[in-house]
C-alpha cells in the first residue's frame, strides 16, 4: 500500500455483492439433505465470473457434500444462484458443523475481494421409538435451542437420571462426544460397597428392575473457551441390550470476549542509506473470537516526501493468536537530505478499525522515521567535486579554443574479404578508419597487380569541411572523431589478383601524404558446374511381384513403375546447359541414357520440375529412371557448361562424369504354395484302384507357385516350362506308376521340387505294397473335376466340386505372353 492509496481513501464500491441463504434455517437430521443457496449479483460495467466454494476445517464436509466447488457466469446488472447440497448421512451423531462460503471473482474483477461468509449447521439427534420396557434417562439442567446453558469458565455439572424399566437388572455406562478436545470430560458412577464395608469405584451404572439411577458428567471448559455454540451429545449404552443407544443433548453457550490489543514495534526508524526503516504492526487477540481489522496508514507529511509500504490493509487474528503486519518507510528526494544536525523526521499514525465495530485498544498507533544527516565524507566529495569542475571546464577551454588540430590518421585499411567470384557480378570492395577527418583533404583510391601494374582506378574523394563526399555517403559512418567506411566498391571485377593502395592527403600546405596497403586479393572466375553427389534413394530393391513377400524381403523396397530413383545435387545451376544420366549394367555396358536440357539459364525442364529446386545448388529428389527390371545396375551424371561450344554440348571427353554406387535390384524368392492333385495336396505317392475294364479318366493336376519375372517353373516329364499358376489334366497308365515332378528355379541357381507318383492298381487283387506316406484315391470314374480354373481364382478349388472335364496336355490358363529374362532388355530411356 503506497502514499497515494493512503490519503483520501474514497467510498469503496462493491461491484459484486453476495447473499447466503439455508433452506431448513441451519438444522437437519441424520439421513436428510440440507440445501445452502448463494445468491450472487453484478452491479458492475463488466461481465463477471465468480467461483464459490465451501470450506471446513472438517473432513466432513468433503465425506457429504458432493460439489463443493461451482462457477458462475453473470453479465453486467445481472444475478443468479447457485445451490450446495449437503447430505447427511443416516449413523451421524448430533454436533455442529462449521464452515465457510468462500466466493472468488475472476477476470475483470480478479483484483476485488470478497470476505467469507461463515456458516453453522446444527445436526440434531435422531428420533428413536421406544418400548414401554427400554430404559429411559433425563438430563438435569434442561435446555434448548433458544435457552441454552451460559459457560462463564467454570465447570459445567450435568446430571442424568436413568430408569429401568424392564425386569432385569442392568447396567449402564455412558459416553460423550461433541466437545472440543481441550475440555475436561469426567464421569462419575455412584460408588458401591461389598460384603466387608468397603467403597468401590464403579465404571457402570447397576440398576434393579423398575429403579432409578443417577450419573454425574462434570465438564470442564479451558480458561477462556471459544466462543459459539456446544452440542455435548450423551450416549447411554446397556449391558443387556448392546444394540440399544440412548441419546441425548444438552445445548452449551460461550459468550463472546472482545480484547485485542495493538503495538506499533520499531524494527529500525533511522534511514542512513538506503535500507528503508522498519516497522511492525503487533496485534494480540486475547479474546475468544477471531477479529477482523482494517488498517489505514495516515502521513503527516506530504505524499511525495516518504514512501509507505504496508504489506496489507487488512489483518484476521485468530482467538488467543498474535500476528504482524511489516511497515517500511522509505524518504524522497535525496536531495532534501539534511547535511548536518540530529536529522529529518517524518511522523505518520495507522488507525485501526474493527469490522464489526468491536473495541481496539489502541485505536490509533504513533510513528516517526527519522532520516539521518548526510556522512561528513559526502560533504567532502562536493568541494572536491566543485575544484574538479572549475578544472575540467579551464581543460575544454584548452581544448576547443586553444589546442592545435591534430592531423588525420587512418587506423586500419583493408580489403573486406581475401577471395571475390566473378561468378557472384560483384566488385572487390575495402574498408578503412580515420581518426580526426575534418582535418581530411582528399582520398585517393588505386588498384595495382602484385607487380605494379595499374589495373584499377584512381577513385578521387574530395572532402568538403571535414565531411566525405556524396560518393562515400552511403558507405560511411561517423561517430565523433573517428570515420568509418566499409564496403566501399573499387572499379576492379575482372578475374585477377590486386592489391589495393589508399592515399590520404591531410588539410595544409605543409602536410605530408599517408599511404596504405591492403594484403592481396583474388577474383576469381566463373566455375563451371559440378556434380557433388549422385545417390541411389536405395542401394536395394526388391522385384515386384504378385504373392507375399517373405520376411526378409519385407524389410527391402519394392521397385514400382517409376523404378530406380536418384538424388543428385549439382553447382552453379545458372550455368548448366544440359544434364546427361547414363545407365550401365554390371557389366558396365550402356543399357540407354537421357538427356535433360536446360533452355533458359537456371530454368528446370519440363521433366524435372516436380523433382529439383533451384537455389545456389540444383538439388534433385526422387528422380525417376524408370528401370525396373532385376539386375545389377550403375549410373553417371555429367553437368554440361554454357560456356562450351555447341558442338561439345554431347561430348563426354572434357567432363568426367559422377558415378553412383551399384543399385541392385533382386529378384523374389520363389516358393511353391501349392501343389494337387484333383483338388487336394499330393502326397509323395498316390495310389490309384482301377477296376477291370473301367474307362480311366485323367488325373487334375493344378499347382501355383509364388516368384518374379525371372522365376523358371517346369512341369515334368511334360509339357515342361509352364507359367507360375495353371492346370494340366495328365491321363493314368493301367498298368504301372507315373511320377509328375514340379520343379521351381530361382535366377541365383536355387531350385524347388515337389513330386508325386501315381500308381495303379487292381483292387480285385491284392493290394499293392506302398509305403506309410502314399494316400489313395478313389477310381477316377467317381472323381469329378472342380468347378473354376486354379489359375483364375488364384486358390485350389474344393474337391468335389461339379466341372466339365479338361482336355488332356493342354494347361489352362495358356502360357503367358512375358518374355524370359535373357529376352526381356531393361526398359530405361522411355
Amino acid at each position: 500500500m503506497n502514499a497515494n492509496q493512503i490519503a483520501n481513501s474514497p467510498v469503496t464500491f462493491h461491484p459484486v455483492t453476495v447473499v447466503v441463504s439455508a433452506w431448513d434455517q441451519n438444522r437437519t437430521t441424520p439421513g436428510t439433505k440440507h440445501y445452502l443457496g448463494v445468491t450472487i449479483a453484478n452491479r458492475g460495467d463488466l461481465d463477471a465470473v465468480v467461483q464459490v466454494r465451501l470450506e471446513s476445517p472438517s473432513d466432513l464436509l468433503r465425506q457429504w457434500c458432493a460439489q463443493p466447488e461451482q462457477w458462475l457466469a453473470l453479465s453486467s446488472g445481472k444475478s443468479g444462484e447457485l445451490t450446495f447440497c449437503i447430505e447427511v448421512p443416516g449413523d451421524a451423531l448430533p454436533q455442529w458443523l462449521d464452515y465457510e462460503a468462500v466466493v472468488i471473482p475472476q477476470g475483470a474483477y480478479a483484483d476485488y475481494y470478497l470476505p467469507p461468509t461463515r456458516c453453522r449447521l446444527q445436526i440434531l439427534a435422531p428420533e428413536v421409538s421406544e418400548t414401554t420396557q427400554d430404559p429411559t434417562f433425563s438430563l438435569s439442567p434442561i435446555t434448548t435451542t433458544d435457552r441454552p446453558l451460559i459457560v462463564l469458565g467454570a465447570p459445567v455439572i450435568v446430571e442424568l437420571m436413568v430408569e429401568n424399566r424392564s425386569e432385569r437388572v442392568d447396567r449402564f455406562r455412558l459416553e460423550c462426544t461433541g466437545l472440543p478436545e481441550d475440555w475436561g470430560i469426567q464421569v462419575e458412577y455412584p460408588r458401591d460397597s461389598d460384603s466387608f464395608g468397603l467403597v468401590r469405584l464403579n465404571d457402570s451404572l447397576g440398576v434393579n428392575p423398575s429403579d432409578r439411577g443417577m450419573i454425574r458428567v462434570l465438564l470442564q471448559p479451558p480458561p477462556l473457551p471459544l466462543a459459539g455454540s456446544y452440542l455435548p451429545t450423551f450416549r447411554l449404552a446397556s449391558e443387556n441390550d448392546p444394540r440399544l443407544g440412548l441419546l441425548a443433548l444438552i445445548y452449551l453457550q460461550v459468550d463472546p470476549v472482545y480484547r485485542l490489543q495493538a503495538q506499533l514495534e520499531t524494527v529500525q526508524n533511522q534511514v542512513r542509506n538506503r535500507h528503508p526503516a522498519q516497522f511492525n504492526l503487533q496485534f494480540a487477540n486475547l479474546g475468544n473470537t477471531p477479529r477482523q481489522v482494517q488498517l489505514l496508514l495516515q502521513p503527516k507529511t506530504p505524499i511525495v516526501a516518504c514512501t509507505y509500504n504496508l504489506a496489507s490493509d487488512r489483518v484476521t487474528i485468530a482467538p488467543q493468536a498474535v500476528s504482524q503486519i511489516p511497515l517500511e518507510c522509505a524518504p524522497q528526494r535525496w536531495w532534501t537530505r539534511p547535511w548536518f544536525g540530529s536529522g529529518k523526521i517524518y511522523p505518520f499514525q495507522v488507525e485501526l478499525s474493527d469490522r464489526d465495530l468491536h473495541a481496539i485498544d489502541p485505536d490509533i498507533l504513533q510513528g516517526q522515521m527519522i532520516w539521518m544527516p548526510r556522512p561528513w565524507w559526502q560533504l567532502l566529495l562536493t568541494l572536491l567535486a566543485g575544484l574538479g569542475l572549475l578544472g575540467a571546464l579551464a581543460f575544454l577551454i584548452w581544448w576547443y579554443f586553444l589546442r592545435p588540430p591534430i592531423p588525420p590518421t587512418v587506423v586500419e585499411f583493408a580489403a573486406e574479404d581475401s577471395r571475390y567470384a566473378e561468378a557472384n557480378g560483384d566488385a572487390a570492395r575495402v574498408r578503412w578508419q580515420i581518426e580526426n577527418p575534418e582535418q581530411i583533404q582528399m582520398l585517393k583510391l588505386t588498384g595495382y597487380s602484385p607487380e605494379g601494374t595499374l589495373l584499377s582506378g584512381p577513385l578521387v574523394y574530395e572532402f568538403k569541411d571535414g565531411k566525405p563526399p556524396v560518393a562515400l555517403q552511403s558507405f560511411c559512418t561517423q561517430e565523433k572523431a573517428l570515420l568509418t567506411c566499409s564496403q566501399v566498391r573499387t572499379d576492379a571485377f575482372l578475374p585477377g589478383k590486386y592489391v589495393f593502395e589508399l592515399t590520404l592527403t591531410p588539410k595544409g600546405r605543409r602536410a605530408t601524404p599517408v599511404m596504405l596497403k591492403t594484403s592481396p586479393i583474388e577474383i576469381t572466375a566463373k566455375p563451371a558446374p559440378m556434380v557433388t553427389a549422385l545417390v541411389p534413394k536405395s542401394l536395394l530393391y526388391r522385384e515386384a511381384a504378385p504373392g507375399e513377400p517373405t520376411p526378409t524381403e519385407k524389410a527391402i523396397p519394392a521397385i514400382d513403375q517409376s523404378g530406380i530413383r536418384l538424388d543428385w545435387a549439382v553447382t552453379m545451376p545458372v550455368n548448366i546447359t544440359a544434364l546427361h544420366l547414363v545407365g550401365r549394367d554390371q557389366d558396365g555396358k550402356m543399357i540407354g541414357d537421357r538427356w535433360f536440357e536446360f533452355s533458359n539459364s537456371g530454368e528446370l525442364p519440363k521433366l524435372l520440375r516436380p523433382f529439383c529446386e533451384v537455389g545456389q545448388t540444383l538439388i534433385c529428389r526422387n528422380v525417376p529412371t524408370g528401370l525396373t527390371a532385376v539386375g545389377e545396375y550403375r549410373f553417371e551424371l555429367q553437368a554440361l557448361s554454357a560456356d562450351q561450344p555447341t558442338a561439345e554440348l554431347k561430348s563426354e571427353a572434357e567432363i568426367k562424369p559422377k558415378v553412383s554406387e551399384i543399385v541392385k535390384i533382386q529378384p523374389q524368392t520363389p516358393q511353391i504354395l501349392s501343389f494337387q492333385i484333383n483338388g487336394r495336396e499330393a502326397p509323395a505317392k498316390l495310389l490309384i484302384p482301377v477296376a477291370p475294364m473301367q474307362t480311366l479318366l485323367p488325373i487334375r493336376v493344378t499347382w501355383r507357385v509364388q516368384g518374379g519375372s525371372t522365376t523358371r517353373v517346369d512341369l515334368m516329364p511334360s509339357p515342361g516350362s509352364v507359367p507360375l499358376v495353371g492346370m494340366i489334366s495328365v491321363p493314368l497308365s493301367p498298368q504301372g506308376s507315373t511320377t509328375i515332378a514340379l520343379q521351381v528355379k530361382a535366377p541365383t541357381g536355387e531350385m524347388l521340387t515337389r513330386s508325386v507318383t501315381l500308381e495303379t492298381y487292381d483292387p480285385t487283387r491284392s493290394k499293392p505294397t506302398a509305403p506309410s506316406s502314399a494316400a489313395k484315391i478313389a477310381p477316377p470314374s467317381s472323381v469329378a473335376s472342380p468347378s473354376g480354373s486354379p489359375a483364375s481364382s488364384g486358390s485350389p478349388a474344393p474337391s468335389g466340386a461339379p466341372s466339365t472335364s479338361v482336355p488332356i496336355g493342354v494347361p489352362s490358363p495358356a502360357v503367358d505372353d512375358r518374355l524370359a529374362p535373357s529376352e526381356a532388355p531393361p526398359q530405361f530411356n522411355r
